[in-house]
């Protein structure tokens, strides 16, 4: 799998990309069970594709800007993202996180994923 990070506006901080192989999984609830894949990077503005060998199945990725480095994302007082983040197909929640259903993806063999960072 390859991802492409696109629109990161400063080399500051860490990219931090997470894919998950099932629902429970991509929620990151606290019962739920680890994302099998865990990235992360020094950031760097402009373009970043990260790269990741996974065996066939359906996936989800997240993926946050930490620009402040503090390894978690910061929100406003009423909970509201303060640092650029982006799920797979560029899929956008309703007053949360984008759901399993918009953001899964099925990886055969070489998949290529373009993902935008929302500011």
């Amino acid at each position: 799998l390859t991802i492409t990070i696109s629109d990161t506006r400063v080399s500051e901080g860490r990219h931090m990309v997470q894919v998950a192989n099932s629902e429970k999984g991509f929620e990151f609830a606290e019962d739920s069970a680890p994302a099998p894949v865990a990235i992360s990077q020094l950031a760097e503005a402009g373009e970043m594709t990260f790269e990741v060998a996974l065996p066939p199945g359906t996936y989800a990725a997240r993926v946050l800007h930490d620009v402040n480095g503090n390894g978690r994302m910061d929100s406003n007082f009423i909970g509201m993202p303060k640092e650029p983040w982006a799920f797979s197909n560029n899929a956008v929640g309703n007053r949360g996180p984008a759901k399993w259903q918009d953001a899964k993806f099925e990886v055969s063999g070489d998949t290529t994923m373009k993902i935008r960072l929302n500011h």
